[in-house]
């Protein structure tokens, strides 16, 4: 999700409010665990191609154990009309 904060710590709140609305209505459960990252200094705007998150891991193993330790396997998504 983004969120427009002022500070690191209204991102977090904005998140750990979000999180808990969404697992209410979605009966899950929320795990204490919110990763906030700056994206901008609030002078860019973001738009198509903006990258938001990226991870990158680098370890000396095939491909398929690779997948098999970090894939957490079928992506929930949704699709709208």
């Amino acid at each position: 999700m983004l969120f427009r904060a002022r500070s690191h710590d209204e991102a977090v709140e904005l998140a750990e409010r979000e999180s808990d609305g969404y697992a209410r209505e979605s009966d899950f459960e929320v795990l204490d665990l919110v990763q906030a990252y700056r994206i901008s200094d609030g002078d860019e705007e973001l738009g198509a191609g903006a990258e938001v998150f990226s991870r990158l891991r680098a370890l000396d193993v095939p491909a398929n154990e690779f997948l098999d330790r970090y894939d957490s396997g079928p992506a929930h998504s949704e699709v709208g009309e």
